[in-house]
């Protein structure tokens, strides 16, 4: 729930059906890894993608697609026509909330700071949370915001993490770091140095299952980590659109590899390969780093031109429902000239 606070707390659960003025389930919902596995299996419908470009960030591209397509009806919100968007049924065009919508940004430090808004937005387009409201509002239930400023009112009234925060302090203080437990309250620039809430910390044992397999190891000797560049976030959505940013771009869409492993592969700096794992193949330029020890291989996923996640198994981890971003099994094949 908002604020970090457990649905499984009954507590927690009353005080928000109280505000909400709703009953909210009392299990724990799935993630967005395994809902995309259920409707690709026909267990899931229908699907409400907000901001989020699942056939890049996704494992197995082509299963995202896949299971996109069998979806009975598909809805997606965002700023720009993405790779899922194209997928589906409904497109919602929203506002950049950096831009073109007055409100608050969380960074990773978390400081709440306001945005305000510098251009209108083009077209149709509507804020995130005017969608919502609008569309709740279509559906028989009125959530009662009537702009940003409703919505930070709330979340300090739910969530006591942000208890003392408002648009108004927010504009006198200049940005504040949560926990903001009151309004007298300065702000937390660092979180435990009285301690940690639950004490000592809980260390677990895992067993490990199963072993290296060995013909696995040889069709598939490099250990592929997918990660991020400096000059772009996430699929890179926005910022692939960005003549600043590619001023500092790492050399766009490659993959870095060892010059030992190069030398051994008999491949030569920014020549084009094929990548193959056990699900996908894609045709990547490789670019000599030392940056990379032997037998491992670096890529980014920010790129269309170079759809890294389509080599990723959909297998999770059975605690955290994550894929193996950081350690997918491949092997190089050089390509003929003629066949680039």
């Amino acid at each position: 729930m908002p604020g970090y606070q457990p649905l499984m707390d009954p507590e927690v659960r009353r005080r928000f059906e109280d505000v909400w003025r709703c009953r909210l389930p009392s299990f724990i919902g799935f993630r967005s890894t395994e809902m995309i596995d259920m409707a690709r299996r026909g267990l899931i419908k229908m699907l409400y993608i907000v901001g989020e470009n699942s056939v890049r960030s996704h494992p197995d591209s082509r299963a995202v697609a896949e299971a996109l397509s069998r979806l009975e009806f598909l809805v997606v919100q965002d700023i720009f026509m993405t790779e899922t968007a194209e997928y589906a049924d409904v497109v919602l065009p929203a506002a950049s909330a950096a831009l073109e919508d007055y409100g608050t940004f969380t960074n990773t430090e978390r400081r709440l700071q306001l945005t305000r808004k510098v251009v209108d937005p083009p077209g149709d387009a509507k804020p995130d949370w005017q969608i919502f409201i609008e569309l709740a509002r279509r559906l028989g239930y009125d959530i009662g915001f009537r702009d940003s400023s409703d919505i930070m009112r709330e979340m300090a009234r739910v969530a006591p993490i942000f208890s003392g925060l408002s648009h108004e302090r927010l504009e006198r203080e200049g940005g504040l770091q949560w926990p903001v437990p009151s309004e007298s309250n300065p702000g937390t620039p660092m979180l435990y140095t009285d301690g940690f809430p639950r004490g000592k910390a809980r260390f677990r044992v895992i067993g490990w299952r199963g072993g290296f397999d060995v013909v696995m190891g040889r069709l598939y000797p490099y250990s592929l980590i997918i990660g991020r560049e400096r000059a772009q976030y996430h699929t890179a959505t926005m910022t692939s659109r960005s003549p600043v940013l590619r001023v500092i771009w790492r050399g766009g869409p490659i993959v870095e590899m060892n010059p030992e492993d190069m030398r051994v592969e008999g491949v030569e700096d920014g020549e084009i390969v094929r990548l193959v794992s056990p699900v996908g193949v894609v045709i990547a330029r490789v670019k000599a780093s030392n940056r990379v020890p032997r037998g491992v291989l670096f890529t980014t996923f920010h790129y269309p031109e170079l759809l890294a996640n389509a080599l990723v198994p959909a297998v999770l981890n059975p605690i955290t429902k994550t894929p193996a971003y950081k350690d997918t099994r491949v092997r190089i094949e050089r390509l003929k000239h003629d066949n680039v």
